[in-house]
């Protein structure tokens, strides 16, 4: 089960297929912060809200840790975040989930393969269990099990463990928060880039990977609400705690944060230098020795955490 704890603060796009029912929202909690980094990330302060400045940079920018739920919880933004916003000109995601045509031209990518369905990578015993509970639990979703990737039935299921309150989910309420603002909005990474991180896991894993997970749900029921509160508490250095354990494989855990951490530096590096910015991307890409945090201070820039209020 902890194999999956993982993308919900690093892999998320909005990528939509079908009738345009949003898929691709948050596949299911990877890997928080690379493992090896504790002693460092203890010593970089607990905020999810970051005051960028120093380095040659005209005005300050932001880095903010956020989380792709509905959940009300995680509303509870404070002046200090929206004051943030208001200061910059523009506001990045790790995606432009405004972008609404790059959204619909990658749907097809989400597909299984010809020839390829659910049932065919799972036994008939645990199929039908995967079946029984997504018919019982995720409604018309269900009817996509034997079409889509494993990861996005995976993404789906556990998108219900948690209220959704709110319309959005906090990241792309962000978005129109700024857009309204006047702001202009864009990604830090591409659509491309995202999807190749997540092929990176082969199918027949991402299937065993979801029987895992129904098979023990109430334990990630339980998980995902610790998890919640760690980030409700701002705390990245017991968020990587939490999730220490969870990996899959060296190559994967090197390219969901590491390597796109490094990427998102320098592109971060680009924009501020064009205009002051809102970054909010998952909160896993702060935390670590190889955290954006640590990274732009190693790079020269002033990093200093915001208390909201």
């Amino acid at each position: 089960m902890g194999k999956k704890i993982s993308f919900y603060f690093s892999i998320h796009s909005g990528i939509k297929i079908f009738v345009y029912m949003k898929i691709f929202t948050r596949i299911a909690v990877f890997l928080l912060v690379s493992t090896g980094c504790f002693h460092e990330s203890l010593a970089q302060g607990n905020a999810l809200l970051w005051e960028i400045s120093g380095k040659g940079l005209k005005d300050t920018s932001y880095l903010f840790g956020t989380i792709h739920i509905r959940d009300k919880r995680v509303f509870n933004l404070g002046d200090s975040t929206y004051y943030a916003i208001a200061k910059t000109k523009a506001l990045y995601g790790e995606l432009n989930l405004q972008d609404k045509d790059e959204m619909k031209k990658h749907a097809s990518e989400l597909i299984m393969p010809a020839g390829i369905s659910l049932e065919s990578l799972l036994s008939a015993e645990d199929y039908k269990v995967v079946k029984k509970y997504c018919k019982k639990h995720i409604g018309v979703y269900a009817l996509l099990i034997n079409k889509i990737r494993p990861i996005y039935v995976s993404a789906i299921v556990s998108e219900d463990l948690l209220p959704k309150e709110e319309k959005k989910p906090l990241d792309l309420y962000l978005q129109d928060h700024a857009g309204k603002l006047g702001h202009d909005i864009g990604g830090i990474e591409t659509f491309e880039e995202q999807l190749a991180v997540v092929n990176l896991i082969p199918l027949q894993e991402q299937a065993d990977m979801l029987v895992e997970q129904i098979k023990n749900i109430e334990e990630e029921k339980v998980l995902m609400e610790q998890m919640l509160q760690l980030y409700l508490s701002e705390s990245l250095d017991s968020l990587e705690i939490l999730v220490q354990e969870d990996t899959l494989s060296q190559e994967f855990n090197e390219a969901i944060l590491d390597a796109r951490n490094k990427v998102m530096l320098t592109r971060m590096e680009t924009q501020m230098n064009t205009q002051p910015t809102f970054f909010a991307v998952g909160a896993a890409h702060l935390a670590g020795e190889k955290g954006l945090v640590i990274l732009l201070r190693k790079q020269g820039y002033t990093v200093r955490p915001i208390k909201r209020k």
